[in-house]
């Protein structure tokens, strides 16, 4: 061994020693450092999983929740690609820059394994930054941000453009089986390994074998203000929140009465195609937990699952922004036309329909808070997030915590774990500072420091959260003030009663983000 590679072995050791992880002395590369696996979803609501309150069939995730830890206080950035950078680079960012790193290339120089499949939507271009240039020495997935699941736009293995395999092919399913793929490959190693399973599910379009949608249509046909009013009944019964702290804000103003909508029975089936698509991606939790299982790593391996941003208001339209291009052109090519938006002579769920769920089924699928992704009220940014670790959860399972996290805390949590560090150079280029803190203690059993600050900035929505209170704004709007310890959603300004603490939170999202443009 070069003296060199000596050195960085006795340093990667230390740290283990330093965190109590390994023996004093002992090797590095015995050290028993967990595996890490985070499952991200797309665009889901916040009641939508069982063991959040759901009614829709998530009984691998529910199991992981069962014997793990759930969290009531978890932040994205309240859209896709944002709380993806957020999450990789553990810094507040809309991007994955040139003078930012990635998990992955944290993690592989004190030896874990690397791989990825599913959404990366953090470049447009697989060969000169996707995940192989960022670390991962496996990927399966697609690159850009949405598309069909019978046909996903931008397929790619490795770095090479690849096709749906099969005439059953179904991206939710497949990413699933690579994932089992990938965790069998792992185990030829006694090396640890990092993996990310980033799903579409239930991102649009609203795409589901037919045989699961239709276990769901029964379920729906009381219409989205009852789904809402049984979902909080089901959530407080659960201990997942209580009605003090959590009271039922108005249904959103834009949120049609269910008893005067019309084409009710299209409607229902939007629905039911969007609970068969989280079913699916249930499913495949449960193959990735069985892999797990099967290669005896499941003990060892600490999950983490959450979504990106709370769910999704939009409807679709022309080319479902740039997304369906691939479908269309073969949808023409084969005679045929495809569907787009709120099409209401369509049934949704097939090959040739790009539907969405739209603002009012989302207001019931984020209860009990307000609002939607790309707007950071808790709506679009608290987020579920589940962590399941057998061999090293030391919190009581089950447990239900308002500890707060965000994922600008994963890569920290990653780094503890790991006994890495982060890197002020990589590549011979200046990194910039990780803007995280560890999330180990949550988990433990301890505490996380109430009053950090978590900052949020997206698409003209802002926020900062400090201990109990939150100055949000949407736009040119003025700030509001919530005490989100007394009252998690948001229902009573207090921003007049309170210019002071406004004006102590805006000037530290000012400090971190510059000072907002007066309108001229």
């Amino acid at each position: 061994m070069k003296r060199r590679d000596f050195l960085k072995t006795l340093s990667v050791g230390a740290a283990f020693a330093a965190a109590g992880r390994i023996a004093p002395g002992a090797p590095a590369a015995k050290a028993k450092r967990p595996n890490i696996v985070v499952i991200l979803t797309d665009d889901m609501g916040f009641s939508d999983l069982g063991c959040y309150g759901g009614e829709i069939e998530t009984p691998n995730l529910d199991a992981l929740a069962a014997n793990g830890v759930r969290f009531t206080e978890f932040y994205g950035t309240a859209r896709c690609w944002p709380t993806r950078a957020t999450l990789m680079s553990g810094r507040y960012s809309n991007s994955l820059g040139a003078s930012q790193v990635s998990i992955a290339q944290v993690l592989k120089p004190v030896g874990y394994q690397t791989a990825m499949v599913g959404k990366w939507h953090l470049s447009r271009d697989g060969k000169k930054n996707g995940p192989m240039q960022r670390g991962f020495d496996d990927f399966y997935g697609t690159i850009t941000g949405a598309g069909s699941f019978y046909d996903p736009m931008t397929l790619t293995r490795g770095t090479e453009p690849a096709e749906p395999d099969g005439d059953d092919y179904y991206y939710t399913d497949k990413i699933g089986a690579e994932a089992v793929r990938q965790i069998e490959n792992f185990a030829k190693s006694d090396k640890p390994f990092f993996q990310y399973v980033a799903f579409t599910a239930a991102h649009w379009p609203l795409h589901a074998p037919e045989k699961t949608t239709k276990k769901y249509l029964e379920r729906y046909k009381t219409g989205w203000e009852k789904m809402r009013a049984d979902r909080y009944k089901r959530m407080l019964k659960m201990g997942v929140i209580d009605a003090k702290r959590w009271p039922l804000p108005q249904r959103e103003k834009i949120v049609k009465d269910w008893d005067t909508i019309d084409h009710k029975e299209w409607r229902i089936r939007n629905m039911a195609v969007y609970a068969a698509m989280v079913d699916h991606m249930d499913q495949a939790v449960g193959q990735i937990v069985k892999a797990l299982k099967r290669t005896n790593r499941l003990d060892d391996t600490l999950i983490i699952y959450t979504n990106d941003n709370g769910a999704c208001p939009e409807h679709l339209h022309g080319n479902g922004w740039n997304t369906a291009t691939n479908v269309i052109a073969k949808a023409k090519a084969e005679g045929k036309k495809i569907s787009v938006g709120d099409n209401f002579d369509v049934p949704t769920g097939g090959p040739y329909t790009y539907h969405s769920v739209g603002h009012n089924w989302a207001n019931a699928q984020n209860t009990p808070l307000r609002r939607y992704k790309m707007n950071v009220h808790e709506g679009g940014a608290c987020v579920p997030c589940i962590m399941h670790w057998p061999g090293g959860l030391k919190i009581k399972k089950g447990s239900i915590t308002d500890q707060r996290g965000h994922m600008v805390d994963i890569m920290s949590t990653c780094i503890d774990l790991a006994g890495a560090k982060y890197p002020e150079k990589f590549d011979g280029k200046d990194i910039q500072p990780n803007e995280g803190t560890s999330l180990v203690p949550a988990i433990e059993g301890g505490k996380q420091d109430h009053d950090r600050p978590y900052y949020f900035n997206h698409a003209g929505t802002r926020a900062v959260i400090k201990g109990d209170w939150k100055v949000v704004a949407e736009g040119r709007r003025p700030w509001e003030l919530h005490n989100i310890t007394k009252e998690k959603t948001e229902i009573t300004n207090l921003a007049d009663k309170m210019p002071e603490k406004v004006k102590e939170l805006v000037a530290l999202w000012e400090a971190r983000f510059g000072k907002i443009k007066k309108k001229k």
